[in-house]
């Protein structure tokens, strides 16, 4: 069964991105921090808004407040982090540093995700989870779509590698 109903959430990630993708021209200049801090608002709703067992709507909302701030300040650290690098950035500290705001992000999200919603996540999963999304980051690095959207094709494909992670460990949770 596992904890979401991932058809719909999926589905519902892609509209987001595709709606995301088609205005990213008209994104107001907030700052990189306040800009994850929405993308992580959103994915966190969507996993909100499509998980089999319905918390209160207060316990929701919560998580989607702590989420997005989880998510403003796994980019804080990365920002706080360049300073101490120092000189100039080039693609392997610029992929270091990805890798940490990733990673940190998603082990703070997914143990989020362990305590309000009881997801049975266990360690080996939750390493998972982290490495599928600095692979994730790393390959918006490598590819160089990030010149062209900024940190939106970074957060999109976190957000579906957190996702299919979820979806992975919850499908071999169902086989034992």
């Amino acid at each position: 069964m596992g904890i979401l109903y991932y058809t719909r959430h999926f589905c519902l990630l892609a509209c987001l991105a595709a709606v995301l993708a088609a205005t990213r021209r008209w994104s107001p200049a907030i700052g990189v921090v306040a800009t994850f801090g929405i993308y992580g608002a959103l994915h966190a709703s969507t996993l909100a808004v499509t998980l089999r067992a319905r918390p209160p709507a207060g316990r929701s909302l919560r998580f989607v407040v702590i989420a997005a701030s989880l998510s403003m300040l796994s980019v804080a650290l990365g920002l706080c982090a360049s300073r101490f690098i120092g000189g100039p950035m080039g693609m392997a500290q610029t992929a270091l540093l990805l890798s940490l705001s990733s990673g940190i992000g998603a082990a703070t999200y997914a143990s989020l995700i362990r305590r309000f919603f009881g997801a049975h996540l266990t360690l080996s999963a939750i390493v998972t989870v982290i490495l599928g999304c600095i692979a994730a980051t790393l390959a918006v690095l490598v590819s160089g779509i990030h010149l062209k959207g900024g940190g939106l094709w970074v957060a999109i494909s976190w957000w579906f590698a957190m996702s299919l992670g979820l979806w992975v460990h919850d499908g071999r949770r169902e086989r034992r």
